[in-house]
């Protein structure tokens, strides 16, 4: 298993939902794990070295631990399907070392907070590098697909992030900047993508 942290959060702008940037301790792979609102705050809290009146959710899972003698060795990414991760807690207690079943967001959470390293299954990296490739493939096709008028329209209505994204796949190729877009666009699109790379759906 190849180990993981915490290195930033951020907001994928179409679907507004938080992103956990993890990356490899020892090399440059990039995970992203998109996660629930609250577990974003969990872990913008140890990011920025908060300290509340009263323990959240994770903070009182970790006290229990403590009360009962246990504590979180590791936390392990094992498993993607359908785009969704799946998580196990390494616990260590009196009776020996469990394992219990969780989601990554909490897993992270929980990691960040016990100071217990996050372990990716490189199967699982590799996976969800493959279902990144194949996604830009399919933007890059989207883009070169001729468009009815009326569905033009549309598109241009549709957002920044369309945009962004089309812009994206066409700077990837190396193509010339669209028509009606300006470099100032350009730049601002440039670092909203740059956030975010490498494009992924990955959940929580």
């Amino acid at each position: 298993m190849v180990e993981m942290n915490v290195f930033g959060l951020t907001i994928d702008p179409q679907t507004k939902t938080p992103i956990v940037m993890l990356r490899e301790v020892d090399g440059e792979t990039i995970l992203p794990v998109w996660v629930g609102a609250m577990e974003a705050m969990a872990v913008s809290l140890v990011l920025n070295k908060e300290n509340l009146p009263r323990p959240l959710t994770h903070d009182l899972l970790l006290m229990t631990l403590r009360a009962l003698k246990a504590s979180l060795t590791r936390v392990e990414i094992t498993d993607l399907k359908d785009g969704v991760f799946f998580a196990l807690l390494v616990l260590q207690g009196p009776d020996g070392r469990v394992r219990v079943d969780c989601r990554p967001s909490d897993a992270i959470a929980l990691a960040m907070r016990a100071e217990a390293p996050i372990m990716v299954n490189e199967d699982v990296l590799r996976r969800a590098a493959e279902a990144q490739e194949k996604a830009e493939q399919r933007l890059n096709e989207e883009v070169l697909s001729p468009v009815p008028d009326a569905a033009t329209d549309m598109v241009r209505k549709a957002g920044a992030r369309k945009e962004a994204d089309m812009l994206h796949s066409q700077l990837l190729r190396g193509a010339a900047l669209p028509d009606g877009i300006d470099p100032e666009e350009d730049r601002r699109f440039r670092e909203m993508l740059r956030s975010l790379e490498p494009i992924s759906r990955r959940k929580m």
